[in-house]
């Protein structure tokens, strides 16, 4: 008469293999969504470290937060464009902030520590892992800011890496604030047109978040006027 078998150590392994994917595929960023937030439910946030969404921005489809090498922070009025990539993918730790008042725009990927207040990065633009962009700055089109690279307040990289100071922003507070303003419509603007999906994201209860940003001491060097 032959021994009972045992069960097998090939399905316990299965099985342990199965559950652990399961685990996996659940997983997901925590979450610090402004109240006022619009997050579109087709936007991808990933990853493990937090992702926190400020006061009226605006994160539209296809969008993606990738909170797998370091956190994620989108201010006040920032929009994030269709296709485009902010954060930094797992194995290449480092926190991203993007300050009040950022446009992002479609393709463009942004792996920077920090953009400041006010800039624009333009579709299909790169900012490099560890490079920070100052306030009001704009990175044209398909430009590329290499990693730990610099672009100072005011600053705009065009035409095959090029750049130049906006002497009309620089010397004129009224513009800089009009430049705000404009986000801010735009955002305003945008509450309509993108069905928001952060209910399902915030989970109950819904808890309303003010956006605080850490000092940073790197950006000591490229921070301009505080308006």
């Amino acid at each position: 008469m032959s021994a009972p078998r045992l069960p097998s150590q090939t399905s316990n392994r299965s099985q342990t293999s199965n559950t652990s994917s399961a685990a996996a595929a659940s997983v997901r960023p925590p979450l610090k969504i402004h109240s006022t937030a619009i997050v579109s439910e087709r936007a991808v946030l990933t990853g493990s470290h937090p992702i926190t969404i400020g006061e009226r921005a605006v994160i539209h489809p296809f969008a993606h937060l990738r909170a797998e090498g370091g956190s994620v922070t989108i201010g006040e009025y920032c929009t994030i464009d269709e296709t485009a990539v902010v954060g930094l993918p797992a194995g290449e730790g480092g926190e991203v902030v993007l300050e009040k008042g950022v446009a992002v725009h479609s393709g463009a990927v942004v792996l920077g520590s920090i953009i400041g207040e006010g800039s624009e990065i333009g579709v299909k633009a790169r900012i490099g892992k560890g490079a920070t962009v100052g306030q009001y700055a704009t990175v044209a089109a398909a430009e590329t800011v290499e990693d730990g690279g610099k672009v100072g307040d005011f600053g705009v990289v065009f035409g095959g890496g090029r750049k130049r100071v906006d002497g009309l922003l620089e010397g004129s507070e009224e513009l800089r604030e009009l430049r705000l303003t404009s986000q801010r419509k735009m955002c305003k603007a945008l509450e309509s047109l993108v069905p928001d999906g952060g209910m399902k994201r915030r989970g109950p209860p819904l808890v309303q978040v003010q956006l605080e940003l850490a000092p940073h001491a790197h950006m000591n060097a490229i921070k301009g006027p505080t308006l």
